[in-house]
């Protein structure tokens, strides 16, 4: 064992310390800590450990109730208060804009992070791990950690998962997938190796999920009830679908979109274009508020979940097009007064960026998932658009992600 001072924490939630002149990272510690360690990794430069022992413990360290903390890797922060987190996140943010941005005085541009209302019991979905047990992959491997009970989940899908274990032959399951939109809309997917046991398994579930869809071999074998279930946001109701992608914290999604409306200021004869539109969540967000969208999407299936999401809130002023968006922007005929980007965590791609600097709208609004790629982006953007405001959302709480979403002026029309 070797006793390490931790100082500070990394942007992952590690504590950081020093040990034999090198970095060492110990996860579930808080600055200010003494503790006794045990080398996982050692490294040129730096060395991981995990702790055995605390000497002198942090008096703002969190009571932590999960008995899987130290185990599942889900949760970075738990041993940290909500309060504190937020801070973290706040500063992760600035950090990695001041480093990264290349942008003179950007962490003045940075607004306070928009907290959850909910710290646990906010995930709508989960994805469980079977390995001859049900639970998760432990961090950075193959694993399993057995689960009774996640806190980040809801109750109807922590009972789901305790019928699992209880009823089923756990050797013939390879994952389970649970979906819980709220208002009785929940959503099974289990994906078995063989049909042994689906009769006992529609027995067991078909009165008590929305949607139960049943995969042999990762193909779809059964549907039972409904195909997709409803996610409410607002005034608006998305369809979700077994493999559909949607954001697992619904109450903070709408704070989400809302930011992205505020910051569009939208007028009724505007054009916006969405990129990166996923099932056109955003757009369809948008849509009573100006005059037409386009949504650019690569995926066939979330293109096509997109046109039944307008069909169902009745919306006739938006169109979906299916295509590499660096492709499509090409395409694009008429100059669109505000342009929403949401790409993957990999960021935006070069020539986009190029031919988003060509389209001169009036606004970009950049919904990012990584700091990192978002700070590269807006340094590339930077000779064509100002940044005027970046707001964290905390979408994942006890967890070290932050969403941001930031809004870009063209420069040549600032003072017009």
């Amino acid at each position: 064992m070797e006793k390490v001072l931790i100082e500070k924490l990394d942007h992952q939630g590690r504590g950081i310390g020093k040990l034999n002149n090198k970095i060492i990272f110990v996860e579930n510690t808080l600055p200010k800590e003494i503790v006794n360690v045990e080398i996982t990794l050692e490294k040129k430069n730096y060395y991981e450990g995990k702790v055995i022992e605390f000497i002198k413990k942090n008096k703002n360290r969190n009571n932590i109730k999960c008995p899987y903390f130290n185990e599942c890797g889900g949760c970075d922060l738990l041993h940290i208060s909500y309060n504190n987190q937020l801070q973290f996140k706040q500063n992760k943010v600035i950090d990695i804009l001041k480093k990264y941005s290349n942008i003179d005085d950007i962490e003045f541009k940075v607004k306070l992070i928009i907290p959850s209302e909910n710290i646990f019991n906010y995930r709508n979905k989960v994805t469980f791990q079977v390995v001859n047990d049900i639970g998760f992959y432990k961090k950075k491997s193959y694993q399993l950690i057995p689960i009774s009970e996640c806190f980040l989940i809801t109750k109807d899908m922590n009972e789901i998962l305790n019928l699992i274990k209880q009823n089923l032959e756990l050797k013939n399951i390879n994952k389970v997938v649970i979906k819980d939109m709220k208002n009785c809309q929940v959503m099974l997917t289990i994906y078995l190796h063989n049909s042994k046991e689906i009769d006992r398994i529609i027995k067991i579930f078909q009165n008590k999920v929305c949607s139960l869809n049943i995969y042999i071999e990762n193909k779809l074998y059964k549907t039972i009830n409904k195909s997709n279930i409803i996610a409410k946001l607002n005034n608006f109701n998305f369809l979700v679908s077994s493999d559909s992608f949607f954001q697992v914290n619904l109450n903070q999604t709408v704070k989400l979109y809302d930011k992205v409306l505020e910051y569009s200021s939208l007028n009724f004869d505007d054009f916006v274009l969405d990129l990166y539109c996923g099932t056109g969540t955003i757009g369809i967000y948008l849509s009573k508020y100006c005059k037409r969208v386009l949504g650019v999407e690569i995926n066939k299936e979330a293109i096509k979940n997109a046109n039944e999401n307008k069909k169902l809130n009745n919306i006739s002023n938006i169109q979906f097009m299916v295509g590499d968006t660096k492709d499509i922007i090409k395409k694009v005929k008429d100059k669109p007064d505000i342009i929403i980007v949401d790409p993957p965590r990999s960021g935006l791609n070069i020539s986009v960026i190029n031919d988003i600097k060509k389209l001169k709208s009036r606004k970009l609004i950049y919904v990012s998932c990584d700091p990192i790629t978002l700070s590269r982006d807006l340094s590339l953007l930077k000779d064509s658009y100002e940044i005027k405001e970046i707001t964290p959302i905390d979408m994942f709480p006890n967890t070290a992600h932050v969403e941001c979403v930031a809004l870009l002026k063209l420069k040549d029309i600032e003072n017009k």
